[in-house]
């Protein structure tokens, strides 16, 4: 957002220490909670309204609701004392969305829960909320701020939390029939759900084993399960063919 250097703003990765899983949930919220609530679809109206540029249909709705509730006339400063982001919103997603990828993903670690759920929460936000927000040119999906390869490796992680407790206990393991019948079920059917992602890597189940890493005995019954199923010569054959 272009503004003058005296109008207070602000920075949504301050005070935050990007570095500290705790900071990531929270600042991440915190934008999930700015999406969802308007506040950028309605800052953008103000800073377009302050400098005389067209307004689309909502931020005309969010200008007009916001000055409902005001008498003053001067330069719009806070909202819910709040004062205007210091950056366009896809700038700060562009800071965050990175730290919840896992490189590589080891079943047998335990990661919190904003590495499970995370991913998912601000792309559905993004999906639902973002259409109304501005985008960087040449771009024509808000999902797409995010870098693509950003973007598919998270995809392919949610699909290894199928998998996620191989080898934290003694029973979480893929020799047990029934923990094996239905992760491996459900982790070919994210699979061809993300089919896109699979193929934007070309992905042999040799290179996908390098990005999930499971206990050895685990991987080598994931191997065969997938090759049976899939109908997969071998483990270097492209995968996102068999999906």
């Amino acid at each position: 957002m272009t503004r003058n250097k005296d109008v207070p703003v602000y920075n949504f990765t301050d005070g935050y220490d990007l570095n500290s899983t705790f900071d990531i949930g929270e600042c991440l919220d915190n934008l999930i909670f700015f999406i969802e609530k308007g506040y950028f679809l309605t800052w953008e109206a103000v800073v377009r309204d302050e400098q005389n540029l067209p307004l689309s249909e909502k931020q005309e709705d969010a200008l007009e609701d916001l000055l409902k509730f005001s008498d003053d006339e001067s330069q719009i400063l806070y909202i819910d004392e709040i004062p205007r982001p210091a950056e366009p919103w896809y700038e700060t997603v562009r800071k965050i969305v990175p730290k919840l990828l896992i490189e590589p993903f080891k079943t047998f670690e335990i990661y919190d829960e904003i590495y499970h759920e995370g991913w998912v929460d601000i792309a559905d936000c993004i999906e639902k909320y973002a259409y109304d927000l501005s985008l960087p040119e040449g771009l024509s999906s808000p999902i797409e701020v995010i870098q693509p390869d950003i973007r598919h490796k998270l995809w392919l992680q949610y699909s290894f939390d199928i998998l996620s407790g191989l080898g934290q206990e003694d029973e979480l393991t893929l020799e047990n029939e029934e923990q094996r019948s239905w992760r491996i079920e459900d982790f070919i059917d994210s699979l061809r759900e993300f089919r896109e992602s699979v193929g934007f890597f070309n992905l042999t189940l040799n290179d996908l084993l390098k990005l999930v890493i499971l206990p050895p005995k685990d991987e080598k019954i994931l191997i065969d399960s997938l090759l049976h199923e899939l109908g997969m010569k071998s483990s270097s054959d492209k995968l996102a063919d068999r999906l």
